[in-house]
């Protein structure tokens, strides 16, 4: 069967019905003791099988190997959400802080 394709919103991005989380308990298999080698090929399968959204964070621990994984891709056919806890326990992060924590 192949991959399903939809748009995402209001962006125009063609993203597959089947994203790859790169958080939760298995964190890529990186939190149930897989090495950065098998999460990355992890996310070249996903690739390869035409996932195109990947759904990561920093607070995950994932980045690293996610953007090992999409090496060698063309990048304008890979969606990566991901998210940033705009505050700490007893203060907001400036805003320009966020944004260089997204980019």
């Amino acid at each position: 069967m192949d991959m399903q394709y939809t748009t995402l919103g209001r962006t125009g991005l063609k993203v597959s019905v089947a994203g790859l989380g790169c958080g939760g308990f298995s964190k890529l298999g990186l939190g149930k003791g897989k090495s950065e080698a098998e999460a990355i090929t992890l996310v070249r399968k996903a690739l390869d099988l035409g996932i195109n959204l990947l759904d990561t964070a920093s607070v995950y621990g994932t980045e690293a190997a996610v953007g090992k994984g999409i090496k060698g891709y063309s990048r304008d056919k890979v969606v990566i959400s991901t998210k940033a806890k705009p505050s700490n326990a007893t203060k907001m992060m400036p805003v320009a802080d966020v944004i260089g924590s997204l980019d």
